[in-house]
């Protein structure tokens, strides 16, 4: 009886570690509620883009010197102070903790959100993806990550899947019949008021030439000098031309056209494009551009002295023009939409992390910035 009894706590004992063990070897998760799983590895992989990023602010610093690779004689840069792109202020190793937990619990969002709308993936789609991101992986990353423990699954996941799941969730979401749907007179309307439709050309009112230099070293060297003065302003007077015909109704595409024949330019010349400028743009054309009206040409010049100048025909397109493709779902609505609602989508997100109150699991406190300073072996 007491030699049962002692094989008894025997068997219990090793089905207790046994049970241990196994719960050590699971899989962790960052996520894991209501059909929707998260890897710990999308989380390591979040603080991983975060610790690159942070990395990269903390070499903008007066504190670093690239000399030495140092930031004020240190070789970690997680303790110090860095400001982000939006201004924020915190020190390292927080701000990208802090990034990490933010984008997974987003992640945690677009699924929900995602599921919601009913939204789906194309599968044979999503396979060639898989195949082409684990050719990627293989050649680049795998070395990379997986020491950190970030597997491809995981690095799958929240590179393509998790980003595609919110572009599905977002189009969705402002669908013409979703639930914040946006209808193609508030799109068109938004598309016109802000977008801004142009293209130019240019011309170099200089040449180079070889350089008055009795070093014999520099027999090939050249320098920039300014055209004939009655070059200059036979450009000045064709270009002041173009300028008005286009401003007449002319076409970009003949006055150009004009231009590469007389001058034999046989490289298109043209620069065009449909965006939002800035207010706040440094850029000498697009600020030129931007206070001009849709329909209206005109000359410009630019370059800080006769060696450098270039002469421009800059052309501000009627926008009404480009509306078309810009509202066609089969060309380039989603863009003009994201523009529209994006800021508005990440609001929406962050609105409902804090609706579903989501709670990563205690496995992401196990894992700091420090992390890839140092190389782990298992991959998640």
């Amino acid at each position: 009886m007491k030699n049962f009894s002692k094989i008894l706590c025997v068997v219990l004992a090793l089905v207790v570690a046994l049970s241990a063990a196994s719960c050590a070897m699971a899989p962790q998760t960052a996520y894991e509620k209501d059909g929707i799983k998260l890897p710990i590895g999308v989380y390591i992989y979040y603080m991983y883009t975060a610790y690159t990023s942070a990395q990269g602010f903390a070499q903008k610093s007066d504190l670093y010197d690239a000399s030495t690779g140092k930031y004020d004689g240190k070789k970690s840069f997680l303790k110090m102070e860095i400001t982000d792109d939006d201004g924020n202020t915190a020190v390292a190793e927080d701000w990208i903790k802090n990034k990490a937990e933010e984008r997974t619990k987003e992640a945690v969002a677009i699924y929900t959100k995602f599921n919601e709308l009913g939204c789906t993936i194309d599968q044979t789609e999503l396979d060639n993806t898989r195949t082409y991101y684990k050719n990627y992986w293989d050649q680049s990353y795998a070395t990379q990550l997986e020491p950190f423990g970030i597997s491809f699954d995981s690095f799958f996941m929240a590179g393509y899947e998790i980003p595609v799941r919110e572009t599905e969730a977002f189009k969705a979401e402002y669908a013409t019949d979703g639930p914040s749907a946006v209808s193609n007179e508030e799109l068109t309307k938004y598309f016109t008021e802000n977008y801004v439709s142009y293209k130019y050309f240019s011309a170099n009112l200089f040449t180079t030439a070889a350089a008055d230099t009795a070093d014999a070293s520099a027999e090939t060297a050249s320098e920039s000098v300014a055209l004939p003065a009655d070059e200059i302003d036979a450009y000045k007077k064709d270009f002041e031309s173009y300028a008005s015909t286009l401003s007449s109704g002319g076409s970009f595409d003949d006055v150009k056209t004009s231009y590469m024949e007389k001058y034999a330019v046989e490289e298109d010349p043209a620069t065009q494009n449909v965006e939002i400028i800035p207010d706040d743009t440094e850029d000498e054309i697009l600020k030129a551009i931007k206070g001009m009206k849709d329909g209206q040409a005109m000359t410009m010049e630019i370059g800080d002295d006769d060696t450098s100048k270039q002469l421009y025909v800059l052309y501000r397109e009627p926008i009404e023009n480009q509306t078309a493709k810009y509202t066609d779902p089969e060309q380039e609505k989603d863009t003009v939409l994201s523009s529209m609602k994006q800021e508005d989508f990440e609001k929406l997100l962050k609105d409902l992390v804090e609706k579903l109150n989501v709670t990563l699991s205690s496995a992401c406190g196990s894992y700091n910035p420090s992390l890839f300073e140092k190389t782990t072996k298992t991959t998640k």
